[in-house]
């Protein structure tokens, strides 16, 4: 393997790895392979293979012990994290827990459907439906067909919107349709009242 540092900086490295006391490595390939046993059982033989490569390419010693204690300090249990809870003992498990101390699950917030039918309802009055939020990475491509809807919605031209093909094959275009759908319906709505 390719690397910047010398065997006395790979054995300083070594070094921090290992409690006992290292000797010197007769070349920079001794050192790189008892440094790669060393690392392999402090952060686990997954994770070492690039580890080990990302510190032995370091362009510097300090870099390359920089690296290291990242990888040290993402593989070591938080210090800081909550602690365990207690044993379960036989007494606890014979008693049935009192029906008092059962806390309620929390209510659901409105369900979908009904979100969904009160959305129809305000398209039936002429209120145009909210755009579907395509803020996740998973709708990009959608995204440029959506400001067309919506452009076309805030026109409210109905027969441009009925003019855009979408295959709802998938969530994002069932999206699309709906919205659609609910932007013509919306449209026409206000058309028959004025």
């Amino acid at each position: 393997m390719f690397t910047n540092l010398s065997a006395v900086q790979i054995n300083r490295l070594a070094q921090r790895l290992s409690e006992a006391p290292l000797g010197r490595s007769a070349s920079v390939a001794a050192a790189a392979e008892r440094f790669e046993r060393l690392l392999a059982a402090k952060i686990g033989a997954d994770r070492a293979p690039k580890a080990i490569k990302a510190i032995l390419t370091a362009p510097g010693f300090e870099t390359a012990e920089g690296r290291l204690a990242a990888e040290i300090d993402a593989c070591e249990p938080d210090a800081a994290a909550e602690p365990a809870a207690p044993p379960v003992t036989q007494e606890q498990i014979a008693a049935p827990t009192p029906v008092a101390d059962i806390e309620p699950a929390a209510a659901p917030s409105a369900p979908r459907r009904r979100r969904d039918a009160d959305v129809e309802v305000k398209a039936r009055q002429g209120e145009l439906p909210p755009p579907p939020d395509f803020s996740a990475p998973t709708h990009a491509r959608f995204r440029a067909k959506l400001a067309a809807l919506v452009e076309l919605a805030g026109k409210a031209d109905a027969t441009g919107l009925r003019a855009i093909a979408i295959n709802p094959v998938s969530s994002s275009p069932k999206a699309l349709a709906r919205y659609r759908d609910l932007a013509v319906l919306a449209i026409e709505a206000r058309e028959g009242r004025a």
